[in-house]
């Protein structure tokens, strides 16, 4: 027998279960009873017309701030790894792509590479144009890196730690980073979607979901389903 966990199934596998090709078992309620925490959405345009051009808005500034007084702990997710998610030409456009998948390379800050996600590909970091030679060269998106120098920098005084695919490649690497958040008391967690995925931190009391509708844009045909799902996991994430 095998059985498929998910608080949030994909339509294809809800369908299934409701004309009976496969059975359904719900659970009705949270662990210890808990309630969904309240979920508040902030438009970055309106922040950029009062003259904020960070990812973090005044609000989720405000809300860090009065969870650091309270000692409580932060989860900001982003789920784009890297620094900047592609480097662009501004004169003639160009951007810097995979030699082998034809797609955007990502910059890395720690080491000024450039990486590939789907292949592992790597580059030394381009300061000309490769089409037109111009050194108008641009980063362009934001990833985990530059979400940890922003909040560094907004919050000095508080620690951090990142979890991502770039900061788990040791062996249980991925385990001391979350046993180091929950026990070692470390003000904010910021990660991709690996820090969503089923854990428990009592002490977790604001989850901040950076450019949440970045997702919508993939070149997926499922990319509302996948990211209702994603945006549904991290709400779940804060007690």
């Amino acid at each position: 027998m095998c059985y498929f966990g998910s608080a949030t199934p994909d339509l294809a596998t809800f369908y299934k279960a409701q004309i009976g090709e496969i059975g359904l078992l719900e659970l009705t309620k949270r662990a210890n009873e808990v309630s969904l925490p309240k979920v508040e959405i902030v438009d970055l345009r309106h922040e950029l017309e009062q003259g904020n051009k960070s990812m973090i808005s005044g609000r989720l500034h405000l809300a860090m701030k009065q969870n650091l007084e309270n000692k409580k702990q932060t989860i900001l997710f982003l789920n784009h790894r890297g620094f900047s998610s592609f480097i662009m030409c501004r004169d003639c456009g160009t951007t810097i792509k995979c030699k082998n998948c034809n797609i955007t390379l990502t910059y890395h800050a720690k080491g000024q590479k450039l990486k590939c996600h789907y292949c592992g590909h790597e580059e030394d970091i381009v300061t000309q144009c490769p089409e037109c030679k111009s050194k108008n060269i641009k980063h362009f998106g934001a990833g985990t890196q530059k979400l940890e120098e922003q909040i560094q920098m907004l919050f000095p005084q508080a620690s951090t730690i990142r979890m991502d695919v770039d900061t788990v490649t040791k062996k249980n690497s991925h385990e001391e980073i979350l046993n180091t958040f929950k026990n070692k008391g470390i003000d904010i967690l910021i990660g991709t979607q690996m820090v969503v995925k089923g854990h428990h931190f009592p002490n977790v009391t604001l989850v901040g979901v950076i450019a949440a509708d970045s997702s919508l844009n993939l070149d997926d045909f499922r990319a509302n389903e996948r990211t209702f799902g994603l945006l549904t996991q991290v709400a779940r994430t804060s007690w």
